[in-house]
């Protein structure tokens, strides 16, 4: 039964992670039942919908999601894929498809994606294309912010006084032709730009807060490591004491296990049916020493007596033992 409730089924698994768009979502659109469905949002001034297509091994298998219209986004591919999103890219059974939607447009609603038509500069004078600038200078590979490694924008065209428009790195905007060549060759002038960032400002001061909160769990994991030891003594004090009265429980047991089988109804009916027979045999004994002249005649009167109403008191008790058993067995005890 707990195995049961650990591994869900394939089908109550896919139908919880299509619990969770709806959830997690507005405007979920139902197009092909646990196989297809739209999610409709806006960002900046377009309307879009993303398309979210569930194949026959969903959850083993990560979603399809389809951006339209098309839009220009380190994550979507020209046909509208949304391939690189952190969510999806980690996706497994156990992750959530409802959140992972939920941050797609979340992360389009803040910063709101240009379309793949939309043209953002004019080409009324003479222009240079943006990849000849890519050629005078060799890009840093920086890794700690993905948008720099591509940061020369679209292939448009510009003039002097018209630059392209970063939507990854907003702050490109305000540097002049001189400033975004001496960055693209200067790494240092890159690290530097970096640690500038109000992002990456406050991911490093994210960083911090999350080292300062470890240090302090450290410090109080430390502070009770005295009591964890006090409370393992006492446990295992306790577990000692456990045994010792186990084992005397045990001997207890036995000892009335024993008594109880001596004492039993049944057993003091035999003993009794046995010390009659037992009084039987001695008051025989008696008379036959009597008859043989071995006893005088007072004395054979007085022990006989006794002996044989001893054996008669033995044997009535013994006969109505014997009926009170018989009785109890046939009322069920």
């Amino acid at each position: 039964m707990m195995v049961q409730g650990l591994y869900r089924p394939d089908s109550t698994s896919r139908q919880r992670q299509i619990n969770t768009l709806k959830i997690f979502n507005d405007n979920v659109i139902e197009v092909v039942q646990d196989s297809e469905y739209n999610v409709l949002f806006k960002a900046g001034i377009y309307d879009f919908c993303l398309r979210v297509l569930l194949s026959n091994d969903f959850p083993n298998e990560r979603p399809i999601l389809k951006i339209s219209p098309v839009v220009v986004h380190p994550w979507v591919d020209q046909e509208g894929e949304i391939k690189s999103a952190p969510g999806l890219l980690n996706f497994t059974v156990h992750s959530d498809l409802g959140r992972v939607v939920q941050a797609i447009i979340r992360e389009f609603e803040r910063t709101p994606p240009p379309l793949t038509t939309e043209q953002c500069l004019s080409n009324s004078s003479p222009s240079v294309p943006v990849r000849d600038m890519e050629n005078r200078g060799k890009v840093s590979p920086i890794s700690s912010y993905p948008g720099l490694n591509n940061f020369s924008p679209p292939t448009y065209h510009y003039t002097s006084s018209h630059l392209p428009q970063s939507v990854t790195l907003p702050e490109l905007n305000n540097l002049s032709l001189d400033d975004l060549q001496f960055l693209n060759e200067s790494l240092e002038a890159q690290e530097e730009f970096l640690e500038e960032l109000p992002q990456i400002k406050e991911m490093n001061k994210a960083i911090d807060e999350l080292i300062l909160q470890i240090e302090e769990l450290a410090e109080c994991n430390l502070g009770k490591k005295d009591y964890l030891e006090k409370l393992k003594g006492d446990v295992e004090e306790k577990i000692e004491e456990v045994t010792k009265l186990a084992l005397e429980n045990e001997k207890l047991n036995n000892t009335y296990q024993m008594l109880s089988e001596k004492y039993s109804p049944k057993n003091i009916n035999e003993q009794l049916r046995q010390a009659a027979i037992n009084a039987d045999s001695e008051s025989d004994h008696i008379a036959e020493k009597f008859l043989s002249g071995g006893m005088e005649v007072d004395k054979f009167i007085n022990l006989y007596l006794h002996i044989r109403s001893l054996s008669q008191m033995r044997r009535t008790k013994e006969e109505k033992l014997t009926q009170q058993l018989q009785n109890l067995e046939k009322a069920g005890f």
